[in-house]
């Protein structure tokens, strides 16, 4: 047969890798595709024990008749053409409309015209699954305007043939090819220059190889973001052959990395600032230390402990931006006590989980942090590392606490809600959000619209607004009143 190329089969796309005849249909030849949702496949490649082709996904293919009609292959500027301005306006003025007897009037034709002398002024083009398998010429001056090209999901055999398109567009600075899968990664000579302009391009689901993301420094020069998600990448290690210096957002989220990968270029890479390795299956940090990294993304990985992230925060010493939604460490913290303890292991934190951390939450939180430690909350955290003598530098080493304290570990407190009036003991250690979960269980009132305020001793309203401060901090003791509002 050929060398494989790429088709679709009523929009579902795969590689063809057969092309011959199999015992069971012996009158028609069959077709062996490898589908790119690996939930069609039935096998890889083999029928009644014999191997006619290879999948590079386990059991994502299977043998069709070559009597079935695939989808045509378009090229490039067709395709434009049929989703900007689709109506072919020579072939319309050939043709009458008829209704009856009569012939409809043409108009609506100069609209027509107009849509297509427009096309040069098209800035951002989609074409997503739209079949387009070639190059076509003359393009800089047909669509000399593009800036933003989606060619994800479509029909390309090599990177070449979309380096035909993007030599001819000046403007162009985003590219996505998501979901094509190269049969081949190679460039000519000729073409070295084609990405040489592009400044953002997204590779998701493209079945990249180790040994080809080596070389996208030398392919895509001037990228500032590459987006490498969805390609099975599981190696400890990504190797770069050559320096990427503009490079500054990196994007290997729904991969299988089990810990942090080292990421290696020639020199220091210190441009790098933002990593995303959301979506894998992370336990544990690795051996690369990421100087440069400012914006962290890990949600949805298998970090267990509150260690294991001091051991990431010594990897990622300049992150200021950190989420880790849906790990289990956070698994069993209460809500307004996450941000506390993230903050409280990793420093220098302005937003956590997609939140911006004001100065006062910060100190609030570090603090309520240093207040668990010295109780012995946090059993493996290491009081004798850097963290910690961070913390005690800026507000000094917690006093334990004193037998006067435990004997006084209870306060009653006299609760007041409109003429209702009761005395009631909680813990001296808790924290005013705790509280006003035990308010709203007391009085059946929503917990959002509960406001605490005490009375200080020149009668002026002290609302306990600081969900995270503990009631001593409003300096409240045995017999203080506590109005609910």
């Amino acid at each position: 047969m050929d060398p494989p190329t790429r088709v679709s089969l009523q929009s579902n796309i795969g590689t063809l890798r057969y092309a011959g005849r199999l015992p069971i249909w012996k009158a028609v030849e069959a077709l062996g595709i490898e589908w790119d949702d690996a939930s069609r496949g039935k096998h890889s490649g083999s029928f009644e024990g014999l191997e006619y082709f290879k999948t590079r996904v386990p059991n994502s293919g299977t043998f069709i008749k070559a009597s079935k009609k695939l989808d045509d292959k378009v090229e490039f500027g067709r395709a434009v053409r049929n989703r900007y301005a689709p109506v072919e306006l020579d072939e319309i003025e050939k043709t009458d409309i008829v209704f009856g007897n009569k012939v409809a009037e043409r108009v609506g034709f100069d609209k027509i015209r107009i849509r297509q002398s427009k096309l040069d002024q098209l800035t951002v083009v989609s074409l997503d699954r739209q079949c387009v398998a070639y190059p076509s010429g003359n393009l800089e001056t047909l669509f000399p305007s593009i800036q933003h090209l989606d060619l994800s999901h479509n029909l390309f055999d090599s990177l070449a043939d979309v380096a035909k398109i993007t030599i001819q567009l000046s403007q162009l600075r985003i590219l996505r090819l998501n979901g094509n899968h190269f049969i081949s990664w190679d460039i000519p000579p000729d073409l070295s220059e084609a990405f040489s302009l592009i400044t953002a391009v997204s590779l998701t689901f493209t079945l990249i190889s180790p040994s080809t993301i080596s070389i996208l420094p030398r392919i895509f020069p001037a990228a500032e973001e590459c987006s490498l998600a969805e390609n099975s990448l599981c190696d400890e290690k990504l190797t770069f052959d050559h320096a990427w210096p503009s490079l500054q957002i990196l994007d290997l989220s729904c991969n299988n990395f089990s810990s942090i990968p080292t990421i290696s270029f020639p020199g220091e890479n210190s441009s790098l600032c933002e990593l995303n390795l959301s979506y894998n299956k992370i336990s544990r940090g690795g051996m690369a230390m990421f100087k440069s990294i400012r914006i962290l993304d890990l949600r949805y990985n298998k970090i267990t402990t509150w260690t294991e992230l001091d051991r990431l925060r010594s990897q990622f010493p300049k992150v200021t931006d950190l989420r880790l939604q849906q790990n289990p460490l956070i698994g069993g913290v209460e809500e307004d006590e996450i941000q506390a303890y993230i903050i409280g292991h990793w420093g220098g934190l302005s937003a956590v989980n997609n939140m911006k951390v004001s100065e006062k939450e910060r100190v609030n939180a570090e603090l309520y942090f240093m207040s668990k430690v010295s109780k012995g909350q946090f059993k493996d955290f290491d009081m004798s590392g850097s963290r910690w003598a961070e913390l005690c530098e800026e507000y000094g080493a917690p006093v334990a606490s004193d037998s006067i304290e435990k004997k006084n570990a209870v306060l009653d407190l006299t609760f007041v809600r409109g003429s209702k009036t009761e005395s009631r003991k909680v813990p001296r250690g808790l924290t005013v959000q705790r509280l006003k979960l035990l308010v709203a269980k007391w009085y059946k009132i929503p917990i959002r619209k509960i406001e605490l305020v005490s009375i200080d001793a020149e009668g002026r309203d002290i609302v306990l607004d600081d969900s995270l401060r503990e009631l001593a901090f409003y300096d409240l003791d045995y017999g203080s009143v506590i109005h609910v509002r």
